[in-house]
């Protein structure tokens, strides 16, 4: 059994319904060791133009982000995972790096996607409609794991570096 780290789209309640997951089956936690930042190219919101990143996340010993973990996924659910993400590569979290919000307790057996280096890219900016999904997202959870959204989530500042959205 897994324990699947979400940080994007499907932060909202809605998303996870479209997946089958009950909301009753999340809980908020800070993972540690990693930079949230839109500059994945999509694999199936196909937008035009410069504004059609997604989210993805970078190694980065010094940063956390927030996200939603789904406990205890079997390997069916996993397959399913593995088509929906299918521009992004699954990866095991080092055990310590993963806390819920609730009460500091460490998770273990946690995984997470990160997106694949060559569907990354600098020269793009987030797309608008995936941008308020993810935000409305966080909403969804309170204002603090709002506020927490809002300062740990980077975007291309289209000059080769990232800034706070």
């Amino acid at each position: 059994m897994y324990n699947q780290i979400i940080y994007g789209s499907l932060l909202h309640v809605d998303e996870l319904k479209k997946q089958n997951i009950d909301p009753s089956r999340v809980d908020l936690v800070k993972v540690k060791g990693f930079k949230r930042v839109f500059n994945q190219l999509p694999s199936w919101r196909k937008v035009d133009g410069i504004k059609k990143a997604v989210m993805n996340i970078e190694k980065d010993e010094n940063s956390w982000f927030n996200a939603l973990v789904i406990k205890n996924l079997n390997d069916k659910y996993i397959q399913e995972l593995d088509y929906r993400e299918r521009g992004y590569n699954r990866s095991s979290l080092k055990d310590g790096s993963v806390t819920l919000y609730s009460d500091g307790n460490i998770l273990k057996n946690c995984i997470v996607y990160k997106g694949k280096e060559d569907k990354q890219s600098n020269e793009i900016l987030p797309n608008s409609n995936y941008f308020e999904i993810c935000k409305n997202g966080a909403k969804c959870h309170g204002k603090e794991f709002l506020n927490d959204y809002l300062k740990t989530t980077y975007k291309n500042t289209l000059k080769g570096d990232i800034e706070l959205i």
